[in-house]
């Protein structure tokens, strides 16, 4: 494994009994995977395929561990109803607590090892010696290989799904509240929103914005932004984070960092949750903006699996970027995105029949009718694949599309650490909570990126 990857979220002791089980190719030693099944524990052959079309699928079972927890339901239901056309048994776990980087660690120490693993670019990066090259797979030539996770010359990573971040609204609240038409391409600057937001107070929205309370959209999500806005590109990102290592870079000082940090004090004053900001519970976040309680929540597209049962007949939703102080690189006519969350096969700890089957069910996703519906209409998610036809038609996701197709969504930076958003968002936790100031958050950033 690299061991500057996985030095966040293994100790030296569980680094120790990873690479004991990385035997060469001609290893004999079989453990029981997470399929319960006895396989080999070499890796495949870098460049060969584990699995062939002729390798039997008759009786398999393979295991998939969801980093979306959002969606488990979903999953567990496409796994029965696929066990009933293929006979191939589908067993959904979902990861609870731990970072998806922290949870896949510990199974690969554990030997628990899922045939399929969702995971963050970074996770997928860091296993890449485990994960099955899927560059012949139908679907990379569909668009799966433009989105998919490119690593060391192989194709590891099946793009799940297209996701971007920015403020979720309730056009037909705000528009009620305000007593005005609201168009979201007129918020530009932070002086706009809170004019806005104003103007919904005024009209009896007492507390129009939420803000979550968990780790992952706190340091996963919104901190993110400071890094990946600096210039908008992937190389400016990699560059600043670079400086941010060196101790060259201050970031008290950083345009962006206190412009978004600015706007962050904003949604904070106006918060729903503000009386017990750290009490925040996320699904009624969902609910409260789909019933139009609030005008605005700072979130991702996939949060529409949360707030469909909720919306009212009749109202209009979108998702629109973060407005801020700072317009100066465009950042505020684009949301933060791009595909997110891939799926790799485990070549490890998992039979060449399970790969097999792992890849054929990948490939069921993108071309059987009911895989297509699964991710579109189930889900609620944009499809990263040029052959899926079916209509998004949820609003969050036709937002999503929309900036996506006029190739206005910031680049994510792939290879943040495993523990970052558990990390750092402990820290912005700190923040929200009152507990700590704006420089105190900042030096703690900054001692993160300096000993890595």
């Amino acid at each position: 494994m690299k061991k500057k990857l996985l030095s966040a979220v293994l100790s030296v002791a569980m680094i120790a009994t990873v690479l004991a089980g990385c035997g060469g190719s001609g290893a004999s030693t079989s453990r029981t995977g997470a399929a319960g099944e006895s396989t080999a524990a070499a890796a495949a052959e870098e460049g060969s395929s584990a699995a062939s079309t002729a390798t039997s699928t008759d009786g398999v079972k393979i295991t998939v561990l969801n980093t979306k927890s959002e969606i488990q339901t979903q999953w567990e239901e496409l796994a029965a109803e696929y066990k009933d056309i293929t006979g191939v048994d589908v067993e959904v776990s979902v990861t609870v607590g731990d970072s998806p980087s922290q949870d896949i660690t510990k199974r690969y120490a554990s030997g628990e090892v899922p045939t399929i693993f969702m995971g963050d670019i970074q996770d997928i990066i860091m296993l890449d010696e485990y994960a099955l090259d899927l560059s012949n797979e139908d679907w990379a030539k569909d668009g799966g290989s433009d989105y998919g996770c490119n690593y060391n010359g192989r194709l590891i990573g099946f793009p799940f799904c297209i996701e971007a971040r920015g403020l979720m609204y309730n056009k037909t609240a705000i528009e009620a509240a305000a007593g005005e038409t609201f168009d979201p391409t007129s918020i530009k600057s932070l002086d706009d929103l809170t004019a806005l937001l104003d103007k919904l107070v005024a009209g009896g929205m007492e507390t129009p914005v939420a803000l979550n309370m968990e780790d992952w959209s706190l340091g996963g999500h919104y901190l993110t932004q400071v890094y990946e806005e600096q210039d908008g590109t992937l190389e400016g990102t990699t560059a600043f984070l670079d400086g941010l290592k060196a101790g060259t870079e201050d970031l008290k000082s950083n345009a962006r960092w206190n412009s978004l940090m600015d706007t962050f004090d904003v949604l904070m004053k106006y918060n729903m949750n503000a009386g017990d900001p750290l009490a925040a519970d996320y699904n009624n976040n969902a609910v409260s903006l789909a019933e139009g309680d609030i005008a605005f929540w700072f979130n991702g597209n996939w949060a529409w699996a949360e707030m469909s049962d909720f919306a009212v007949d009749g109202s209009e939703y979108g998702i629109m970027p973060v407005a801020q102080p700072d317009s100066s690189n465009g950042a505020v006519d684009k949301l933060a995105g791009g595909a997110s969350k891939y799926c790799m096969i485990d070549t490890k700890f998992n039979s060449e029949a399970q790969q097999q089957a792992a890849k054929d069910f990948l490939n069921w996703l993108v071309y059987d009718e009911k895989g297509q519906d699964f991710l579109v209409n189930k889900c609620s998610l944009v499809p990263a694949f040029s052959n899926i036809t079916l209509e998004v038609t949820n609003p969050m996701g036709l937002s999503v599309q929309s900036y996506a197709n006029e190739g206005n969504l910031i680049p994510g930076y792939p290879e943040y650490p495993g523990d970052h958003w558990k990390e750092m968002g402990a820290e912005m936790q700190k923040y929200l909570g009152g507990q700590e100031t704006r420089d105190q958050l900042a030096d703690n950033i900054a001692a993160y990126w300096q000993a890595q």
